[in-house]
């Protein structure tokens, strides 16, 4: 039998919730003293606010799945019985947790670009620092991209009536086709997608970080 959940709902959502106050406090200040400073606004400050913007939006859909993730430890557990929608519950799960990848790791992305634009007005004039910039540049949307899209890598699947024939409406159909979704993305080949990715995306975010800094 799994192990029962430790961290309670409401702990996990005080703990998300401080992170995220403490982020975008330093976020605020970080842009209060620029805007102070400069009397401008920089394309790095733009960057660094998307970065903000893309963290409160991830945040948000983290929030919308904490009921569907505690649902399906709690189901796993067996301190609870499994809704009948329980299928349908899954599949929406991973849909938001899709849409929550994507946003925080737009979140990483507009952090290095807005270190990037930073640092790209230090060194002009600076030829073999330029080059070294542009390389930087180009591993980091690489990295960027392939972190994006890893999820939809692992399983391409976003709607089940795609499984479905002209009657993909009635309910027993959304259900055995949500069945076959979930399915298709835990497969054996689904798994080595997975481990591929996140092979590439942890080598790639490493050789960004180390070549940025």
């Amino acid at each position: 039998m799994a192990k029962r959940v430790k961290i309670t709902k409401d702990g996990f959502k005080i703990g998300i919730g401080f992170m995220l106050a403490v982020a975008v406090s330093l976020a605020a200040g970080r842009i209060f003293i620029r805007a102070k400073l400069n009397r401008k606004i920089y394309v790095d400050d733009g960057f660094f606010f998307l970065a903000v913007v893309t963290l409160v939006a991830g945040t948000v859909m983290t929030y919308l799945d904490i009921p569907y993730i505690y649902l399906q430890q709690n189901v796993q557990a067996g301190t609870q019985a499994p809704p009948a929608d329980f299928i349908q519950q899954l599949l929406k799960s991973v849909k938001i947790q899709d849409a929550a990848v994507v946003l925080l790791s737009a979140t990483i992305f507009a952090v290095k670009l807005a270190f990037l634009a930073f640092f790209r007005g230090l060194i002009r004039r600076l030829k073999k620092l330029e080059i070294w910039w542009w390389c930087v540049l180009v591993i980091v949307i690489i990295s960027s991209i392939v972190l994006i899209c890893s999820n939809f890598i692992t399983c391409p699947y976003f709607d089940e009536r795609i499984l479905g024939g002209p009657d993909h409406s009635s309910r027993l159909v959304v259900e055995s086709n949500s069945r076959a979704l979930l399915v298709k993305c835990v497969s054996p080949s689904a798994l080595k997608r997975q481990n591929a990715a996140l092979r590439a995306v942890s080598i790639l975010d490493i050789l960004s970080d180390l070549f940025s800094g």
